[in-house]
């Protein structure tokens, strides 16, 4: 029997007057934070950043029907009949009874079918808003980390400004303390 149970979209309920989580931990799962764990790895691992294709091309599910995972198997509710021959009148009953029986069913079927489709259908959709998403916020990962490469290449190459700047400072507290220490021995101290 196929059990269609709700996921993970059933509404929060209070405990205690209070929420069981928040609705910002409840949609992105409790990882909206700057310093996750995988976040930025792609940028400083130093390896190569290829995307595994079979990850990519993995089924959804394993029952898909792909080219490499065809099922053509069918249904048939009575043997195939292989030689004429005749029926007896309690078996033909029986046939009658049955052949009702796989009509409403085959109704039903066809309604149940058409809701799996609807729902599978509804699913896609999903499942391509989110990728497309995903794609957006890969593409503006990039543009902040291209922000980021060229904000650290102006401060690298200011690195020397700083050097000089840092130099004539230690220069200049040198220079005050030999003229300090100069009007100091002028006055005999």
């Amino acid at each position: 029997m196929f059990n269609a149970q709700p996921s993970n979209d059933a509404p929060i309920t209070p405990v205690n007057g209070e929420r069981k989580m928040g609705l910002m931990s409840r949609i992105f799962g409790g990882k909206l934070s700057a310093n996750n764990s995988s976040g930025g790895q792609l940028a400083n691992d130093g390896t190569n950043h290829a995307l595994d294709k079979n990850k990519v091309l993995a089924a959804t599910d394993s029952s898909v029907p792909s080219p490499t995972n065809a099922d053509f198997s069918s249904i048939r509710s009575v043997p195939v009949v292989q030689a004429p021959r005749y029926f007896n009148k309690q078996e033909a009953e029986a046939l009658r009874t049955l052949a009702k029986q796989k009509k409403v069913m085959a109704e039903a079927s066809r309604t149940a079918y058409q809701a799996l489709r609807n729902i599978d259908t509804s699913d896609t959709e999903v499942h391509t808003v989110h990728r497309r998403y995903q794609g957006k916020i890969a593409r503006n990962e990039v543009s902040k980390l291209q922000a980021n490469a060229e904000l650290a290449k102006k401060l690298h190459g200011s690195r020397s400004a700083y050097a000089e700047m840092h130099s004539q400072v230690e220069n200049a507290n040198v220079n005050a303390a030999n003229a300090i220490n100069a009007i100091k021995q002028s006055y005999g101290g």
